[in-house]
């Protein structure tokens, strides 16, 4: 099956959401170790990718990784959905956008498109939920003042679908 030619703006990686959003896309080239007997990306790589595309998100909208953990905070996923709609190979080159769905809920509500660089066809869509938590594991309920910060800091910048 292949996909419709890509719309960035109104687009969404997550077709069945109506929020507003946020992206960053980043490009991931299929390596050697990535692809399965058939020649084709194992399925489980494609979370590796939604990760890529998960830290550009970070480095474009400056909440990374460390900036967590300098404020004691964790985000684990706790839930990946992913449907395959055409294969990839090795040697190919891939956009992977992940966008970031607004959500008053302390959750971050990430959807994913993948999708063959050279000619915009759909590979993977996808969708992850990551939730915040302190060094012991227990459950962070109100936005950090950090975040809240970001937050306003973004309003501008929110897709509308």
């Amino acid at each position: 099956m292949t996909g419709k030619p890509f719309e960035r703006s109104r687009s969404r990686a997550d077709s069945g959401d109506d929020r507003p959003y946020i992206e960053a896309t980043a490009v991931v080239q299929v390596r050697f170790h990535e692809v399965d007997v058939m020649g084709i990306v194992w399925h489980g790589n494609y979370v590796g990718y939604f990760e890529e595309a998960r830290r550009e998100f970070g480095r474009k909208y400056g909440i990374d990784y460390p900036l967590l953990v300098k404020h004691r905070l964790a985000a684990p996923v706790v839930s990946v959905r992913s449907e395959y709609h055409s294969p990839a190979r090795m040697g190919d080159v891939l956009e992977v956008t992940a966008r970031l769905y607004k959500s008053e809920s302390v959750k971050l509500e990430f959807g994913y498109e993948i999708r063959q660089k050279s000619d915009l066809r759909l590979v993977v869509t996808g969708a992850t939920v990551q939730v915040l938590t302190t060094p012991d594991h227990e459950l962070i309920l109100t936005w950090p003042p950090f975040l809240q910060e970001l937050l306003r800091k973004w309003e501008s910048e929110w897709i509308l679908p």
